[in-house]
């Protein structure tokens, strides 16, 4: 209330202070009155000045905002009254015991120091008057009052200033603990945010890298071991955001955000989860829904998907065999409807003793039994604390070694109250369904899935038949009253040619696992599991949506945008790599700088449609550089979408980087859904041109055929005679011609230098050094198919390591033949091709810039790291910096042209072998 403040006042307890102007107030006008009444003038005189001057002092202290002046007239008005109480004696003399209030009133309000100071003033007047011939002018005292009440006051100053000195002192310990904990809490922050950051901007290396790889045309083998590599690296990534999640959660910082959303795409997010979490697990998914829940629903989307996640991979991981069964109902109120969510496993079950421990931090229960269960035991924790936050509850009941079930239940409103899920000819249809149900090797999978089908008759008005022998099936098909057939893939595998007859007169759909999955004639409809109430309405309502979220490996755009132009801005290469393969089915013209000044330098240069801008960067950090070009006079610079691209992905982050004016945030390792649905966002709708099924399917026809002729001519170059197979150097080179002659090129301009090289480690007997070149030969041969010279490299590499080398001694010769002549080869291809080989270039000084050795030193010295790191992209990059410059009369291009080049061929050793030499040579001609 009052702003004013100084040394002197900063400690005073100013509330206590007004607290006790106001109570000492309101007592001196009930005494004044009194004193009035009881026809005592004079002190009523008195306690009545002390109303007014109390009174008077809090409204100009309030006014003047000044709390000098207001203690300056507390201090003065209570001495006044306490030393006219003494001299007077008040009522009969008792009015001097309200001194003894004085000392501890004075010094909680004015601390111990001037309190104290007050109180001995105070007191020495007091002893002054009673000890001195001046009490014969007042009251008189007995002589008793008189000896002893100085004495008994001081005491009481005393006492009253341990007691202050006590509540001080533990008042500072008390601040200093907060301000430890806040300085501990904000150490904590940003230790997450910066392991936050730390961590994934080498996962969104690895996810984006998988990610370019599983777009290409591999073997499955490859597939499954990028899918694998994904999965683990999500499964980190995930154990990361529970912590960062709880951490926020424990702050009271996590705030819900209530948005319209539909929940059947939160239901397709967390099944896409769930069978990625499931994986080749034998156990069954079952997803059982109300197809009448409101299409339109009000609340924290992502809470509730991360809840009903967290909840369904805990079941998935704790369920060795049987099934996992997902139920979403509703109930209907006045505020809108109550989603309830249960989540049932045939696990392994918690006892009862443990069930208190679940919704525990860190913890997990029975720890022995799933010692080789992952997880950090906060996902049950979060779960509880975000539900609870939703105004809603969880809870979970089970039996040991018979599974669990969780449920919860959260109030959403309503903003569309139609059902999200609905078939356009209800009780027209009339559906069989074949299963085996001897497959299963639980009961309740089967009870469970008896159960799937009759909701679905019940909720969507559709009559469904089971059969449990493909006899029975026969029989049904064959009276034509079944508009559809319903199987599996093993009951299809049994009977195909039959399933194929009937299909044009019922329509045949086969439910299949993303893991387990065939090829199906035309005729025939495919639905991957978990199949549940929204997929089966997609094949009665004849949908080209049909529920294929966890089935095709493959990546497909439904847009592109050629005429977009996208600035990518990050200081790390392999980052910038990643974000441009990832963006390049776009088809857009992407461009990038690995610095905030070059981004600021770019965006002023041209105009860009989008700017992805990373976060933390050296120099100067991506939030600097936006709001640089926030600054920039100009509407283009204001309504420019820049997206916040950064591996600092704590909770809050969008809102925080929304506040530093980005418009939206992106995540590393970056999700190419989230990225689809960015740049859908924040092109103009002008840009983009969509790509239908029937497109797609074209573009890969004519790509295929494109691929197919490259290799036609490719092969039709190679003869059984030409040591050089171009078209397995297609493959390697993933079937794109232009990349596999820059290949072939770099390695022609590399070959003399590794001849001479294997030629002089082979004279000095140099085994050790010869074994590695031999290595370097064989991979970068083979990567242009040159098959031959690639297995030879390899057995004298075998020899080498072996330390058998008379073999190498024997072979070094039709090494070096076979070597020359795939390089004339080569050479003769690239002509061929309108390209001939680079050759060093002829160096002038003149055209070269100074550098100092100690610059110098540094770049190398970086160089050497990255060849550690097998980080060709920055050696190639430092490399390349390098040959524009010299020292003294050493053109470093002599030696740094070649380190690029044994980088392009990933020969990191010789890289850094070359670098060192370059740096000893510069030290010797100092």
């Amino acid at each position: 209330m009052l702003k004013d403040e100084n040394k002197y006042t900063k400690d005073i307890n100013i509330t206590a202070l007004i607290l006790c102007c106001i109570l000492i107030t309101i007592f001196s006008t009930i005494m004044c009155i009194l004193n009035i009444v009881t026809d005592k003038i004079g002190m009523a005189i008195i306690t009545g000045s002390m109303a007014v001057w109390y009174s008077l002092s809090i409204i100009i202290g309030y006014i003047t905002k000044n709390r000098t002046q207001l203690i300056l007239s507390m201090m003065v008005g209570a001495y006044a009254v306490m030393m006219y109480f003494v001299i007077s004696g008040g009522v009969d003399g008792f009015s001097i015991v309200w001194l003894l209030a004085v000392p501890p009133a004075v010094q909680y309000c004015f601390n111990t120091k001037y309190g104290i100071t007050f109180s001995l003033f105070l007191g020495v007047s007091l002893a002054v008057y009673l000890w001195t011939p001046l009490h014969n002018f007042g009251y008189q005292y007995t002589q008793t009052y008189v000896v002893r009440f100085p004495i008994v006051y001081f005491f009481v100053v005393f006492l009253s200033a341990v007691m202050q000195h006590r509540i001080s002192k533990s008042r500072r310990e008390q601040e200093a603990l907060i301000d430890s904990l806040e300085s501990a809490s904000q150490t904590k922050n940003d230790f997450l945010a910066n392991m936050s950051h730390e961590i994934r901007t080498p996962m969104n290396a690895i996810v984006g890298m998988c990610e370019l790889i599983l777009r290409d045309e591999i073997n499955d083998s490859v597939r499954e071991n990028c899918f694998s590599i994904q999965n683990s690296s999500r499964s980190l990534l995930s154990i990361i955001n529970d912590i960062l999640n709880f951490s926020k959660i424990e702050a009271g910082k996590i705030e819900l955000i209530e948005e319209s959303f539909n929940l059947a795409s939160t239901i397709n997010d967390v099944i896409n989860m769930a069978m990625t979490r499931k994986g080749e697990k034998n156990i069954e998914i079952i997803v059982r829904v109300d197809p009448t829940i409101p299409k339109g629903l009000i609340g924290d989307e992502l809470r509730l998907r991360q809840v009903i996640i967290n909840l369904l991979t805990n079941a998935i991981k704790f369920t060795q065999k049987g099934c996992v069964v997902v139920k979403i109902t509703q109930s209907r109120h006045d505020y809108g409807i109550n989603l309830n969510v249960a989540i049932r496993d045939t696990g392994i079950g918690i006892t009862e003793e443990n069930l208190e421990k679940l919704f525990t931090s860190f913890q997990q229960v029975d720890t022995k039994k799933n010692r080789a269960v992952e997880g950090t035991g906060l996902g049950l924790a979060i779960s509880k604390r975000l539900i609870t936050k939703m105004k809603g509850f969880i809870n979970v009941s089970s039996t040991y070694g018979e599974g669990s079930e969780f449920k919860f239940v959260v109030p959403l409103k309503v903003s569309d109250p139609d059902p999200f899920i609905h078939v356009n000819s209800n009780g027209k249809e009339n559906i069989a369904v074949y299963l085996n149900w001897n497959k299963y090797d639980h009961p309740k999978t089967s009870v469970a899935y008896r159960k799937l089908i009759n909701e679905l008759g019940i909720s969507l008005d559709t009559k469904f038949t089971i059969f449990d022998s493909f006899e029975a099936l026969q029989d049904g098909i064959s009276t034509g009253m079944y508009s559809h057939c319903f199987t599996a893939k093993a009951e299809y595998l049994s009977h195909p040619e039959w399933f194929d007859s009937i299909s044009g007169d019922c329509e045949t759909v086969v439910i299949q696992d993303r893991f387990d999955t065939f090829e199906l004639p035309g005729n025939i409809k495919k639905v991957f599991k978990p199949f549940y109430a929204l997929s089966f309405a997609a094949v009665i309502n004849n949908d080209k949506y049909v529920l294929d979220v966890n089935g095709p490996k493959t990546f497909s755009t439904r847009f592109i945008a050629p005429e977009a132009k996208i600035l990518i801005v990050d200081d790390n290469p392999t980052n910038l790599k990643v974000a441009a393969g990832l963006m390049k089915p776009y088809n857009m013209k992407i461009f990038t700088v690995a610095s905030g000044p070059e981004a600021i330098e770019a965006v002023r240069a041209n105009e860009y449609n989008i700017v992805f801008m990373d976060h933390m960067m050296p120099e100067m950090d991506g939030v600097e550089a936006t709001q640089i070009i926030r600054n920039i006079p100009g509407e283009y610079y204001r309504k420019l979408p820049i997206i916040a691209l950064t591996a600092n992905a704590i909770n809050g982050a969008r809102e925080m980087f929304l506040s530093m004016g980005f418009n939206d945030f992106l995540a590393k390792p970056i999700e190419t859904s989230v990225l689809d649905r960015i740049l859908r966002v924040w092109l103009p709708a002008e840009l983009l041109i969509t790509t239908s099924t029937t497109e797609k399917d074209t573009g890969k026809a004519k790509a295929s055929t494109t691929q197919e002729s490259q290799t036609t001519d490719a092969s039709d170059d190679t003869s059984s005679d030409c040591p050089i197979d171009y078209s397995k150097g297609l493959v390697y080179a993933g079937n794109d011609s232009e990349t596999y002659i820059d290949i072939l090129s770099v390695y022609v301009t590399s070959g003399k230098d590794y001849k001479q090289s294997l030629e002089a480690k082979y004279e000095s007997k140099d085994w050790s050094n010869y074994t590695i070149e031999a290595h370097a030969l064989k991979s970068s041969s083979l990567s242009v198919g040159a098959i031959k010279l690639s297995e030879l490299a390899k057995r004298l590499e075998l020899a080498g390591k072996a330390g058998e080398y008379n073999t190498i001694i024997n072979e070094h010769s039709a090494l070096m033949e076979l070597y020359e002549e795939v390089l004339s080869v080569a050479t003769e291809y690239l002509k061929e091709h309108g390209r001939t080989p680079e050759t060093p270039m002829d160096i002038s000084l003149e055209t070269l810039t100074d550098i100092s050795s100690a610059k110098f030193i540094e770049k190398a010295t970086l160089i050497i790291a990255a060849c550690d790191d097998f980080d060709g992209d920055k050696v190639s990059e430092i490399a390349e910096e390098l040959c524009s410059y010299k020292i003294g009369d050493l053109a470093l291009a002599t030696y740094f042209a070649d380190v690029k080049k044994h980088s392009d061929n990933f020969e990191y050793d010789e890289a850094a072998e070359l670098t060192r030499k370059a740096m000893l040579d510069v030290k010797e001609d100092k």
